[in-house]
C-alpha cells in the first residue's frame, strides 16, 4: 500500500497537459481505463505497481501527483 495519497485532480491535469486520453494512459500503465477513471475521481488509490507505472508513463515525480492536503509523507 502506498504511504502517500494520490490526488486524482492532479493526475487528470497532468494527463490532459500531455494530451493523453484515459484509454491511452491506461494502455501505457497496463490497467483498465475504468481504473484510471476511478483514480482520477478519487474513488480509489492506485496500487504501488500502477502508481510507479503512472510516474514513468507521465514522466513525473511524486510532488506532481501527491495530494498535499493528505499530510502524508514518505
Amino acid at each position: 500500500m502506498l504511504s502517500r495519497k494520490i490526488s486524482g485532480a492532479k493526475l487528470r491535469r497532468v494527463r490532459e497537459d500531455r494530451c493523453l486520453k484515459v484509454t491511452d494512459l491506461a494502455s501505457a500503465v497496463g490497467c483498465s481505463h475504468w481504473n484510471i477513471y476511478k483514480i482520477e475521481s478519487g474513488r480509489i488509490q492506485p496500487s504501488s505497481r500502477v502508481y510507479a507505472a503512472l510516474k514513468v508513463a507521465l514522466e513525473v515525480d511524486d510532488t506532481e501527483l501527491v495530494d498535499e492536503a493528505s499530510g502524508s509523507a514518505a
